[in-house]
């Protein structure tokens, strides 16, 4: 086996609706990572647990790149949205935490490793598992916390961790999950933070650097963007993670991987991932 482009750790899920509790659509970062590594050329990967009837064939074309650490239960999330369009997540089913073992050894020096934990299923200090080239975390799945039984709401909170790595080189993380008084603790975990804001664009923190760059958003030049909001973040911080890796320029990936975000939330799910056109970014950074 040999070690992939882009190995991607952390839960995948089945989403469902308020409107709709039985139709489950498959999700999770590492599903929305893996498929937009796929688009852009690149080779994934995935690590990760839950039930064998998982429809990993949507999510990646090779059998032998989808890791399964067996679970009884695929975790399972509702997705609800105020009339603001704030979402309210309710956690419905939990699968079983991935452990260090199930890494094959021919792995643990991936090019770009991608972590995208949703429901605590890896460990803080998970990140010493490897030996990447470079790491992109998106950390959400640290921040919730829920109640037995389930389902329960999920709560989140806006600090990181205690424990958590401070050497990712990206952390991508929603103007949600962040407050001024927690920003200066969130810059401490990663060489680039970036906190997403939606169709505003995003905040990205380079280093010791005292502003932000603000990164441009494409929602209002794709016809469609913003129909399905859903993975979005999932999708800047992956195609952030493979620009990066290619050109080390963080602004520039970053506005690469706004547009790819953008551009995701024509239809549902990850069906309209496409890698954005030069012309497209050449209006914002030309």
């Amino acid at each position: 086996m040999n070690p992939p482009q882009l190995l991607a750790i952390g839960h995948v899920t089945f989403d469902i609706s308020p409107d709709d509790l039985e139709t489950r659509h498959p999700g999770g970062a590492v599903a929305f990572a893996s498929v937009t590594a796929a688009r852009l050329g690149i080779q994934p990967a995935i690590i990760t647990s839950c039930t064998d009837d998982y429809p990993s064939r949507r999510v990646i074309d090779s059998p032998s790149r989808f890791i399964r650490v067996p679970s009884h239960q695929t975790s399972t999330f509702e997705n609800r949205y105020d009339k603001r369009g704030d979402r309210v997540q309710v956690l419905h089913h939990r699968a079983d935490d991935i452990p260090r073992y199930h890494i094959p050894q021919a792995w643990l020096n991936p090019d770009m490793l991608f972590v995208g934990p949703l429901t605590q299923e890896l460990p803080l200090d998970c990140l010493d598992w490897l030996n990447p080239r470079l790491s992109c975390v998106v950390p959400q799945g640290w921040l919730r916390s829920w109640t037995q039984p389930l389902p329960s709401i999920v709560e989140v909170s806006k600090s990181p961790p205690i424990g958590m790595s401070s050497n990712w080189d990206i952390c991508v993380i929603s103007e949600s999950e962040v407050e001024p008084a927690t920003l200066a603790a969130w810059r401490e975990t990663t060489t680039n933070l970036v906190v997403t804001k939606g169709s505003r664009g995003a905040d990205l923190y380079i280093g010791d650097a005292d502003d932000p760059v603000e990164v441009p958003s494409f929602a209002h030049r794709v016809n469609g963007a913003g129909a399905d909001t859903t993975g979005a973040g999932d999708v800047f911080a992956a195609a952030m993670l493979i620009r990066y890796a290619a050109t080390g320029d963080a602004k520039e990936a970053a506005t690469y991987a706004s547009a790819c975000a953008a551009l995701s939330t024509r239809a549902p799910s990850w069906s309209a991932v496409e890698e954005p056109k030069p012309e497209m970014l050449e209006r914002i950074t030309g």
